[in-house]
């Protein structure tokens, strides 16, 4: 399984995270938006779709930064722009909200993501 994930950042240089809802999987954590690629897509056409879908949100993407893998599960991570930050709209997190590298490495975050902030 593939899944995309957008370290994508808005015009003041923050990255938007997300935090997982308290009922859903791996509740509470924090986590660079993205999903699962579906059949007949690119791994850059899913990130753009959970982007549209999760976000409302239209994004630029500049380029891959990080690939891990661990369990058969692929992870992609991409580096971008949101285009749109006006038409933010929260429809599967619990919250968002956006922040400066340094603060993303306090939050409760999935194992080997500060690898990836480490990356960028």
């Amino acid at each position: 399984m593939n899944i995309a994930c957008g370290i994508m950042y808005d015009n003041s240089g923050k990255i938007l995270m997300g935090l997982r809802k308290e009922n859903g999987p791996n509740p509470n954590y924090w986590e660079f938006p993205g999903g699962k690629q579906e059949n007949n897509e690119t791994i850059e056409e899913c990130l753009h779709r959970e982007w549209s879908e999760e976000l409302n949100l239209e994004i630029e993407i500049q380029t891959k930064v990080y690939t891990t893998e661990y369990n058969n599960i692929i992870c992609h991570f991409f580096i971008g722009k949101i285009k749109n930050i006006g038409k933010l709209r929260v429809n599967v997190h619990q919250y968002v909200g956006f922040y400066e590298k340094k603060d993303i490495y306090k939050l409760r975050l999935f194992e080997g993501d500060s690898i990836v902030l480490d990356n960028i």
